[in-house]
């Protein structure tokens, strides 16, 4: 199968996309001018508005398994309750206060991940603007809702970045670790105030690697 087409997420958002041959099947390309809307449509996020959205899928050997990368720009984020107890946790009040009113912006959002039947790994993620920069690696089951993520919040990112050669994409020089488990819906935040402390440049010597899929959690189990 090769060739364009045009459809809507669930019957609401537009996107637009293009499917080309690949070794283990069809590759898909999908675009989008709402990255918001078309986020909200398919119930993956409620909480983002406006911006625009580039995914690329494409499969794997075994069914229903694609490697996944996603890039979303100028995207603003607005009263998430997950981001806004991340933010109490590490004292930011400013910040949270932008959450709860206008949204905060990000200029620039992507991750690249693996997506089964059952699950999806976030292999690396990351969101940057210029109040706050979060990476982000982990997993979730889309069966029952559970995660379990861990990253980094770089708070005044634009500042704060300066580090960020010293980093990963998405973590400033200073910046708190956290990991978020249990419920999707409500899961628990744990932050380690005393990483700030550690430069982006050695942060990696002190981070225990991120969750990956299990097996049974890749099929569906």
């Amino acid at each position: 199968m090769n060739g364009r087409f045009t459809a809507g997420i669930n019957g609401k958002s537009a996107v637009q996309g293009t499917v080309i041959p690949a070794k283990y099947g069809s590759a898909i390309r999908l675009l989008a001018d709402n990255a918001g809307d078309v986020l909200a449509a398919a119930n993956v996020f409620a909480a983002a508005r406006n911006g625009t959205l580039d995914l690329a899928l494409t499969p794997r050997a075994t069914s229903g398994t694609y490697d996944g990368r996603v890039k979303l720009s100028d995207i603003r984020v607005r009263n998430t309750s997950v981001l806004a107890d991340l933010l109490n946790a590490i004292s930011v009040i400013g910040i949270l206060e932008q959450l709860q009113g206008g949204g905060l912006v990000f200029s620039d959002a992507e991750a690249e991940f693996l997506l089964t039947p059952g699950a999806v790994e976030i292999q690396r993620g990351s969101a940057i603007g210029a109040s706050l920069g979060i990476s982000m690696a982990g997993v979730y089951q889309s069966g029952n809702g559970k995660l379990a993520m861990q990253g980094v919040v770089s708070p005044i990112y634009l500042l704060n970045g300066i580090g960020a050669i010293f980093s990963k994409r998405g973590e400033g020089l200073l910046g708190f670790n956290y990991s978020l488990r249990g419920s999707a819906d409500a899961p628990e935040i744990a932050v380690n105030p005393l990483s700030i402390l550690t430069p982006g440049l050695f942060r990696e010597i002190f981070r225990s690697p991120p969750p990956v899929l299990a097996p049974e959690q890749g099929s569906g189990g």
